[in-house]
């Protein structure tokens, strides 16, 4: 698993490459927590690279989703099914803003009712800036 970080403005990016379960969630853990610290307004992890999200991943964002309140704005691209697919069985994507593109993720407004929820559509590629790998 790759996590690279992108700054844009107060947003912070973080786009997950590989699988996100038990072996590499302590990786994700930590580059979220690193973002975090820095009290960015938003928040965005770009799953459209993930492969294959267990339950230790799924923990990973649901923490991140705990932490993040009230300060920041945490948000979820999730594009494919790998993702999709997890968070509607376990019914996160009733609790997480979720944007199936990470621009539809940066443009939209902060949340004051319910998200749009829909199935995602197709991923964007994701450009680096600063990369780490586990």
């Amino acid at each position: 698993m790759a996590v690279t970080v992108e700054r844009l403005g107060r947003t912070l990016v973080l786009i997950v490459d590989g699988d996100l379960d038990l072996h590499t969630a302590p990786a994700a853990r930590q580059a979220i927590e690193s973002a975090l610290s820095h009290r960015p307004r938003r928040l965005i992890v770009d799953l459209s690279l993930v492969q294959f999200l267990n339950s230790a991943g799924l923990e990973v964002l649901m923490t991140a989703h705990r932490q993040a309140t009230p300060h920041t704005d945490l948000r979820l691209v999730a594009s494919t099914r790998a993702v999709w697919r997890p968070l509607q069985i376990t019914r996160l994507h009733e609790h997480l803003v979720i944007h199936d593109s990470r621009s539809a993720a940066i443009a939209s407004p902060a949340r004051t009712g319910d998200e749009d929820r829909s199935p995602p559509g197709t991923p964007l590629p994701a450009p680096s800036s600063e990369s780490t790998r586990s």
